[in-house]
């Protein structure tokens, strides 16, 4: 089985995401951030940041959010899972992935999201 990293920190035990056997790609828990520094916001704008950094990791890797078959999915804060949801679709549109969201205690931010996508054939 082929088994590619990306985006490893040397610093630390940890990549972004791993190509296995070619065609999955395995997305690690993407956090609201941007130039390494935590964003601020609401759940939707939290959500929104953190698919927009599985975006970027992703078509690094060849794909899109289209291609996302599973998320899984952690909340600081439960009672804003509707908030999260429209942000969640409003990215995903119509094709929403397997999903799976727990509540977690998360430090300094509201929303924690991993996934694993298909890459195309070709």
């Amino acid at each position: 089985m082929e088994f590619s990293r990306m985006g490893v920190a040397p610093e630390r035990p940890y990549v972004s995401a791993v190509i296995a056997d070619g065609r999955f790609v395995f997305v690690s828990g993407q956090t609201p951030t941007r130039d390494g520094k935590m964003l601020d916001g609401s759940i939707g704008d939290q959500t929104s940041a953190v698919l927009q950094n599985i975006a970027a990791i992703l078509d690094s890797a060849g794909a899109g959010l289209q291609d996302v078959v599973r998320c899984g999915v952690f909340l600081a804060d439960l009672s804003q899972l509707a908030e999260f949801n429209a942000a969640y679709t409003a990215a995903f549109g119509a094709r929403l992935p397997a999903r799976t969201t727990v509540g977690a205690s998360l430090p300094g931010y509201g929303v924690e999201i991993d996934c694993i996508a298909l890459l195309p054939r070709g």
